[in-house]
């Protein structure tokens, strides 16, 4: 190697390398600007939430005597997100509000609160979401196997309409 061509080596690495920094720190600006816009696609599913607690305390706190709607899924399902975007359109959530006390129940990746999973009927045997209906003590109503584990693609209108059902009936035959 001549000397000519290792200065051009090293002119070249000189160059290349703040280049390659300059983009990594564009990229990583980016990144931080895209993670502190809002939302679009809901995460309702705590994992350090304890969900025998929440369920008891929607119970105990229902001067309403709502009915309790317990939803279980888990934030890497989409379809547990897409039903939560449902839950927050201006078509349901009016629906939701006035006919239930909702309570999200984390199960993680099918591993996460098994034993209220077992107690409620296993409604997560079809995939998630899915949903138990509780009467105002906590009593099971209705327990869905599968009915909403497509919840992500399905039309505003199927998803309402499925509320205002259960809302009305206490349960989806």
């Amino acid at each position: 190697m001549t000397s000519g061509s290792a200065a051009v080596c090293v002119s070249f690495f000189s160059i290349t390398v703040p280049r390659l920094i300059t983009a990594a720190l564009l990229v990583l600006g980016l990144n931080a600007c895209a993670s502190s816009a809002p939302d679009n696609n809901p995460r309702p599913y705590d994992e350090k939430s304890d969900a025998r607690a929440a369920i008891a305390a929607a119970i105990a706190d229902n001067p309403g005597r709502k009915r309790i709607l317990l939803t279980f899924g888990a934030n890497w399902c989409s379809d547990s997100r897409g039903l939560e975007a449902h839950y927050l359109s201006p078509g349901l959530a009016p629906v939701l509000a006035d006919a239930f006390k909702v309570v999200h129940v984390d199960v993680g990746m099918f591993h996460r609160n098994l034993d209220l999973v077992e107690e409620y009927g296993n409604p997560i045997d079809k995939g998630i979401p899915s949903v138990v209906l509780l009467d105002a003590d906590g009593k099971t109503l209705f327990v869905n196997h599968g009915g909403l584990s497509s919840a992500g693609h399905m039309k505003a209108a199927a998803v309402q309409n499925y509320f205002e059902r259960l809302a009305k009936d206490g349960r989806i035959d």
